[in-house]
């Protein structure tokens, strides 16, 4: 009883300390909301800047693949209070974004905004700079190298070739890509010509945004190429990953209280009945995957979507056929006759709490996860496959062994991917998917039996924040 309670308040304190954080972490900024065209467009200033009345220096903050402009938040915070005006566009098919996505259509949304922020009645129009992240990095060096009248460029973890090589390149270019990234962007970023390229230590691709490293370099490399003294010496890289690392800590650890309490569920003891062939089923499972995963991947509005929708489904239906063929137990399989009202209400509250447990951390602290655009009903048939995945592990080995052999089944994606057979961005992704398995396994391990109560649970924590986050293709 005494650790129950202690476990409670610990998720308590860790819940409130992330909500105050995102409550202090706008303090000391102004942001406004603009349209430039169809472009939906974050400008951020300091509170000071606006009293002060001189013309600032501007820079274009672009989100990478996948992005919105609330990931590059940090970097609002960080150059807004040193005194820069701060845009943060949603570049097409992306965040609020509803345009779908070409290489044509970003360069013309980037130009838009570079038009529209030399035009602030604040904004120093000689002194404008970019800032970009993958795809957002090779964005920012075509229009840098367009448009010379772009005083810098900050490039982070370029992996566009051609990008890279173009020359001219953009005047006062920096270039950084994190140590832990695959070896082809670190050899992208290394040929760009870039007045200074930096490695940044101990982070990968996602990571790099958010390093003290990367805040203080690209800082640094603004304030001497603009000529700009900054009003404080700010580095804000973490003002909102740690609030929303608390808030997901805290909302998971009472969400799993709440349900090892109500339900007091133990572990099922692991049965050895046809362990070998079950075994091998797990590791069957990725061959039909992998065919419907490259079957489906350009058959939804983005490749990766449909890569793992019909992975998930392929792999879900090849656990649940060896399940009926091996006759596990009929408690393994069964779903009942007439499930209760109150049974069905408690799997679907249990799929809400699971739901605002992960989306709203991830959604105030890292990137938009509301969906938008004509195609958001992907995020339900991308859920029907996760269910479907979840559903066959469950039937084949129980709980909890099946989260175990989810997670498994996870591992070849990456490897298809550099293989060539799946879309390369799944190398990236990958591992989001394999922490948001975890952080459904963290959810609904105490969740108690029958295994359908938490599927539709695990179902929307893993696809709602995939299948949001993911751009229309044009």
């Amino acid at each position: 009883m005494l650790r129950a309670r202690l476990t409670l308040v610990l998720g308590l304190v860790l819940l409130t300390a992330g909500i105050a954080g995102f409550a202090t972490a706008d303090r000391g900024l102004r942001t406004t909301s603009v349209h430039v065209g169809a472009i939906p467009v974050e400008l951020v200033r300091s509170d000071g800047a606006a009293a002060a009345g001189a013309a600032r220096p501007v820079v274009v903050v672009v989100h990478g693949y996948a992005g919105s402009g609330r990931l590059m938040r940090p970097f609002a915070d960080t150059l807004a209070r040193r005194g820069y005006v701060v845009a943060l566009p949603d570049l097409a098919g992306h965040g609020a974004n509803p345009e779908r996505l070409t290489e044509a259509a970003l360069d013309r949304d980037l130009a838009a905004v570079v038009r529209y922020v030399r035009g602030l009645p604040d904004a120093d129009p000689a002194r404008v700079a970019l800032v970009g992240h993958s795809m957002g990095a090779a964005a920012v060096v075509r229009a840098g190298a367009a448009d010379r009248s772009i005083a810098a460029t900050v490039a982070i973890s370029i992996g566009d070739d051609a990008a890279a090589a173009i020359r001219p390149g953009p005047r006062h270019l920096l270039a950084m890509y994190g140590a832990f990234e695959p070896s082809g962007i670190g050899s992208t970023t290394e040929a760009t010509g870039a007045e200074r390229v930096v490695r940044v230590p101990l982070v990968e691709h996602i990571g790099v945004l958010f390093a003290d490293r990367t805040h203080h370099e690209t800082a640094r490399w603004l304030d001497r190429a603009l000529g700009h003294q900054p009003d404080r010496p700010v580095i804000a890289a973490k003002g909102r990953l740690v609030p929303g690392g608390l808030s997901l800590a805290g909302g998971l650890i009472l969400l799993g209280a709440l349900l090892s309490r109500r339900t007091g569920a133990a572990a099922t003891p692991p049965d050895r009945e046809r362990l070998g062939l079950r075994i091998g089923a797990v590791l069957v499972a990725p061959i039909p995957g992998e065919l419907a995963g490259v079957a489906l991947a350009h058959a939804l509005p983005n490749t990766v979507t449909g890569y793992l929708t019909g992975y998930f489904a392929g792999c879900g239906a090849a656990l649940v056929a060896a399940a009926l063929l091996l006759r596990r137990p009929a408690a393994r399989l069964a779903w009942p006759a007439r499930p209760s009202a109150a049974a069905l209400a408690r799997a679907g509250l249990l799929a809400a709490a699971a739901a605002a447990a992960v989306v709203l951390p991830v959604h105030l602290g890292l990137t938009d996860v509301a969906p938008h655009g004509p195609d958001w009903w992907v995020v339900a048939l991308l859920a029907l496959a996760v269910a479907a995945l979840l559903a066959g592990a469950h039937a084949l080995l129980g709980t909890p062994w099946s989260y175990a052999a989810v997670i498994a089944l996870c591992l070849p994606m990456p490897v298809a991917s550099l293989a060539g057979v799946a879309p390369g961005f799944l190398a990236l992704i990958s591992p989001l998917v394999m922490v948001l398995i975890g952080l459904h396994v963290a959810v609904c391990a105490g969740a108690g039996r029958p295994w359908w109560r938490t599927v539709l649970a695990g179902a929307l924590t893993v696809a709602w924040p995939v299948a949001v986050v993911l751009p229309v293709l044009g």
